[in-house]
């Protein structure tokens, strides 16, 4: 199932970390036997504020509490789509909670739906 995307171009985020995500501690804001919820939080091209949001990934998707990065990038483009939604805004950029920071999410262009 393809979910259409409401992001503005990738290069409008900071540069993503390029690292394995399976070496990453995310804040976790719920875990259970079935699923994890990474703690993330969104920016929008309106100016306005940042919204907390959360990243939902099936626990067969990730090693211990660490989601594959096909299985966050995946979340992440779900709660993109579910916030321009609800909002009617586009984000600019997403960000996932890790231990020492905020690490920037991006998708591939190919990955992004036409804006609309």
């Amino acid at each position: 199932m393809s979910i259409p995307a409401r992001l503005s171009p990738a290069s409008s985020c900071p540069h993503p970390a390029l690292v394995d995500p399976g070496h990453l501690e995310f804040e976790l804001l719920l875990s259970t036997p079935l699923s994890i919820v990474v703690r993330a939080r969104a920016e929008f091209d309106d100016g306005s504020t940042c919204q907390e949001a959360g990243l939902v990934i099936a626990r067969r998707e990730c090693r211990g509490d660490r989601p594959s990065l096909r299985a966050l990038y995946d979340a992440a483009l779900a709660c993109a789509a579910r916030l321009s939604r609800d909002g009617g805004r586009r984000v600019r950029c997403l960000q996932a909670r890790v231990r020492d920071g905020w690490m920037p999410l991006a998708a591939p262009a190919a990955w992004l739906a036409a804006p609309g």
